[in-house]
């Protein structure tokens, strides 16, 4: 499988570019109309970056799980018919969470812009040099929020596509979490609200939730690591993996 951090250096470039192109956009017009509205193609411009992002994080995510299990996905021989199949997940994945995460990433945008203009308007500055603050503060912004939109949604899309992908399988397959053994990784021997680091090497059935603990003694299901169906808390960030291995007679 590829590894998170090449998926996040292959897509946060596309990802701070169309963030730090919005911003300006609205510290234009707020400069020029004293409004800090988002661009009239504003969901449009975010729509085309989570669908490039998908479908990077989605073949380079998937790609290699049927390279390694061949003989479980003869129906996928060829190029094409491999990017049949992942386009056919990218829509999936854009219908069930598309406008969602176009509304969150949209809506956090505006607040960074509005909590530097009220910031400048309790100073008493003007529209002028509030926003010169404001262009100033914009590759902060993005090199920061792209990271982190990088980050979660490869993760959440290349999950999606192996275990999509997994589904189409010939042969019966299992799924099996994997966490990351290091500090980072969720516990709440740490304090932490979500337990990863005890999910560590879980086997559940293709069909079912993965069910992590919680520091309240529940457990919230996660069809896989990154699930955006999840908890913000419990998939944002989140570096664990699904793996597959082909089912024992058991």
């Amino acid at each position: 499988m590829a590894d998170l951090d090449e998926m996040e250096d292959a897509t946060r470039p596309l990802i701070e570019r169309t963030l730090t192109r919005i911003m300006r956009q609205i510290v234009d017009r707020y400069e020029a109309e004293d409004i800090a509205a988002l661009p009239p193609d504003g969901r449009e411009q975010i729509e085309d970056m989570l669908r490039e992002t998908y479908a990077t994080a989605m073949r380079m995510g998937g790609q290699p799980m049927i390279e390694g299990m061949k003989d479980c996905f003869p129906h996928l021989q060829t190029k094409q018919e491999e990017d049949s199949l992942f386009q056919q997940f990218i829509e999936e994945f854009i219908d069930q969470f598309g406008a969602q995460k176009v509304q969150q990433i949209l809506e956090t945008t505006r607040r960074q812009i509005m909590e530097v203009i009220r910031e400048g308007q309790r100073e008493g500055l003007g529209i002028e040099a509030i926003a010169k603050a404001l262009r100033e503060a914009v590759p902060e912004f993005s090199r920061y929020r792209s990271r982190v939109i990088a980050r979660t949604e490869t993760h959440a899309s290349s999950q999606y596509a192996q275990v999509r992908t997994a589904m189409t399988s010939t042969r019966p397959l299992v799924k099996m979490w994997n966490s990351v053994e290091d500090t980072r990784t969720r516990t709440i021997l740490d304090d932490d609200t979500y337990d990863h680091a005890v999910m560590d090497g879980e086997r559940v059935a293709m069909e079912q939730p993965f069910m992590v603990p919680t520091i309240f003694g529940t457990r919230e299901p996660l069809m896989y690591p990154g699930d955006p169906n999840g908890t913000a808390g419990n998939v944002i960030n989140c570096r664990c993996a699904v793996t597959f291995r082909r089912a024992g007679r058991d």
